[in-house]
């Protein structure tokens, strides 16, 4: 399947989409493809995925979506300090609490 069609902005075709893999800080490939077709629309894609999921961006919401990422709007905290906690699944056989 290389033509994904999104009801609002319309085809992108994946097969004719010029791909560019994202890159870590030391030039090593990371996770992320990004698409830009000839009509103008972007995608993204999971690189070890090209058949999954993608996203459909217009290119002014593609413009402001790298403008907030310049900006450090989705810029997250490092959890490199943070206590290591442990989770217990109890299952779905255990005693409910009281």
């Amino acid at each position: 399947m290389t033509k994904r069609e999104h009801p609002l902005k319309g085809e992108f075709d994946t097969a004719e989409a010029r791909w560019e893999r994202t890159t870590h800080e030391d030039g090593t490939p990371a996770a992320l493809e990004i698409g830009y077709a000839d009509n103008g629309l972007v995608a993204l894609r999971m690189a070890e995925d090209p058949e999954g999921d993608i996203l459909i961006y217009t290119p002014s919401e593609w413009e402001a979506f790298v403008e907030g990422v310049r900006d450090g709007e989705f810029d997250i905290e490092t959890w490199d300090d943070e206590p290591i906690v442990e989770v217990i699944d109890d299952g779905e056989d255990a005693p409910a609490k009281q």
